[in-house]
C-alpha cells in the first residue's frame, strides 16, 4: 500500500502543478466567471482542492484544522499545501498508515478512520475536482487544458 500511496501523492503534486501553471495565465475575471459546477468558479474549485488537502493534513498531524487553509485566494497557494501533503505521505511508515485517527468533519461530527483511507479519500477527492476543473474550462472556451490523467503523469515517469 505505502508504494501505491507515495505514487499517488506523486501524482497529485504532478496534477495541481499543471493545473496551477495553466490557470496563472488567465485573468481574475477569467478565474472568478461562474461556471455551474460544485463551486461556482475556477478559482473557487482550485480553492476548494487547497483547503481541503490542507484540513486532511491537519487531521493527520493532530493540527487544529481551519477553513479555508489561508486567506489568500491566489492560485499558486495551492502548491505549499500539495507540498505538506506530499511529504507527509512519503514520511508515513508503512505500519503507521493503519493506526486509527480521530477527527471532526466540518460539521463537527466525529469519525475514526486509519491513515491510509484518509489519505486515499484526500487524494482521490482532489482528482475529482480537477475533472470538474477540466468541464470548467471547456466550458469557458479555454485552450490547453491540462491532461491529467494517472496514466500521463505514469507515461513521464517511463518516458513513452
Amino acid at each position: 500500500m505505502k508504494p501505491l500511496l507515495d505514487h499517488f501523492a506523486d501524482y497529485d503534486l504532478w496534477a495541481n502543478t499543471r493545473f496551477v501553471e495553466r490557470l496563472q495565465r488567465e485573468s481574475d475575471s477569467v478565474l472568478d466567471q461562474v461556471v455551474p459546477s460544485s463551486f461556482p468558479s475556477l478559482r473557487a474549485t482550485l480553492l476548494h482542492i487547497r483547503d481541503a488537502e490542507h484540513v486532511w493534513w491537519c487531521r493527520l498531524t493532530g493540527t487544529p484544522t481551519r477553513w479555508p487553509a489561508e486567506e489568500d485566494s491566489a492560485i499558486p497557494s495551492l502548491i505549499p499545501h500539495t507540498l505538506k501533503l506530499h511529504t507527509l505521505v512519503h514520511a508515513f511508515d508503512p505500519l503507521r498508515l493503519h493506526e486509527e485517527h480521530a477527527y471532526q468533519d466540518l460539521r463537527g461530527n466525529t469519525h475514526r478512520q486509519p491513515a491510509w483511507m484518509m489519505l486515499l479519500h484526500c487524494l482521490n477527492h482532489s482528482t475529482q475536482h480537477r475533472a470538474q476543473l477540466i468541464t470548467m474550462m471547456r466550458a469557458l472556451g479555454l485552450r490547453d487544458i491540462p491532461a491529467n490523467d494517472l496514466v500521463v503523469f505514469q507515461r513521464t515517469l517511463i518516458g513513452s
